[in-house]
């Protein structure tokens, strides 16, 4: 997988900045803040400051500590602020377009519980979280809803494949409402790979479906604490599909066949994308699509790479422009 992102801890050894006002402010408290707010700009969005501090990586400090911190930044100019939400640069649109986005998140939320409830009937679906823009509570017009989907062992591509027949027979293989990129199944539940990306698409799932898994899915990944030590999980919503025929239907595929099926659909599935898309670009950490019997990832257009690229570049400029050092990204 990609190289994790580094990022300050409570271990880091503490510098104090001086600054053109009174007073001083903790500076790898002001770097955290800083590149916080340079992860969340690769997408114009600017935070609260209740979501600066839930999203920081720096471990101990206190709200007022924060705030004063973020009043610092203010008054050297390297930082904004308007209507109670703080960004970098002077554009001041970025605001209202988020406030926008998350009006049109509300109403599509209503999709998204209904298409939820619709996975978490098909057969060895065991959870279902909303990923993407949507758990962040963002939605743009050309924005899809991504969902992340937790499956039985040993049932991953089954289930897979009976999602896409769904969406391309029924959906007419729209993504608008029913994206499913990336599918991993119970006896994998970890994430190996590392970084601020992967961090803040785990820690910002919005559980759907099964809350008790999602509870052991984030146990299985408390590394992302490295990256959001304050990070507060979400409570969701509560969908329950039609467990009765969901049954029904698993006990037919709980057996050798079932186990045939599964591996069938893999190698299927395998050979289509490697004709589809060429043996070296596929299958890998940093390819649009990376799978194995227990994970099916796509990630389109390389946007992962793409997002984790601009954010070192974002950073790299900011310490150019302002010779303030955030710290690696």
């Amino acid at each position: 997988m990609g190289n994790a992102l580094k990022m300050e801890t409570q271990n880091d050894k503490e510098i104090v900045l001086k600054v053109e006002s009174n007073g001083s402010v903790n500076r790898s408290l002001a770097a955290a803040f800083l590149r916080t707010l340079l992860y969340f700009d690769v997408f114009s969005y600017p935070l609260t400051r209740e979501e600066i501090f839930n999203y920081s990586a720096w471990k101990n400090f206190d709200k007022s500590e924060g705030a004063q911190t973020l009043e610092k930044l203010l008054e050297r100019h390297l930082i904004n602020t308007h209507l109670g939400f703080y960004f970098l640069g002077d554009d001041f649109r970025k605001v209202n377009q988020r406030l926008a986005g998350n009006k049109l998140a509300v109403k599509r939320m209503k999709k998204a519980r209904f298409f939820s409830g619709i996975i978490a009937t098909f057969p060895f679906t065991r959870g279902v979280y909303i990923s993407g823009s949507l758990s962040k509570g963002y939605m743009d017009k050309k924005s899809d809803i991504d969902y992340f989907i937790l499956t039985g062992p040993n049932r991953l591509w089954v289930c897979r494949t009976l999602l896409i027949l769904f969406k391309k027979i029924f959906l007419l293989n729209s993504h608008r409402n029913f994206c499913i990129n990336y599918l991993v199944d119970t006896e994998s539940l970890e994430i190996s790979e590392r970084n601020i990306y992967t961090a803040t698409e785990v820690a910002l799932l919005l559980p759907m479906y099964n809350y008790r898994l999602f509870e052991k899915f984030l146990t299985a990944n408390k590394w992302i604490k490295e990256y959001y030590p304050h990070f507060v999980q979400q409570n969701g919503y509560s969908v329950k599909g039609f467990p009765f025929l969901k049954k029904l239907v698993e006990k037919l595929f709980d057996n050798r066949f079932g186990d045939f099926l599964d591996d069938f659909f893999y190698r299927t599935t395998a050979r289509f994308w490697q004709k589809k898309h060429g043996k070296a670009a596929v299958s890998k950490p940093d390819s649009e699509l990376f799978w194995n019997k227990h994970v099916s990832q796509y990630n389109p257009r390389h946007f992962r790479l793409n997002v984790l690229k601009l954010f070192r570049e974002k950073i790299l400029e900011f310490e150019a422009r302002t010779g303030f050092a955030v710290g690696e990204g």
